[in-house]
């Protein structure tokens, strides 16, 4: 998270609320801001960067296990 600058925060973004909408789930800006937010921390802490192809596969997973829940529950 040290390294990442506003390009890869809007770069996420745009790739978590892709992930979320193929699976039917709309979110304020808020919220998925906070999903963005903790996926990028979970690629920092794994040792991955913020490339798009990172990103995708991180974003994938995270949604697919149902993590971003806990941001609406």
């Amino acid at each position: 998270m040290v390294f990442m600058d506003a390009k890869d925060i809007r770069n996420c973004t745009e790739i978590v609320k892709k992930e979320l909408l193929k699976n039917n789930v709309n979110v304020g800006n808020d919220i998925l801001n906070k999903i963005t937010l903790d996926v990028m921390n979970i690629s920092y802490s794994k040792g991955g960067d913020y490339s798009n192809k990172v990103m995708q596969s991180f974003a994938e997973t995270y949604v697919e296990e149902g993590f971003y829940k806990k941001f609406i529950e």
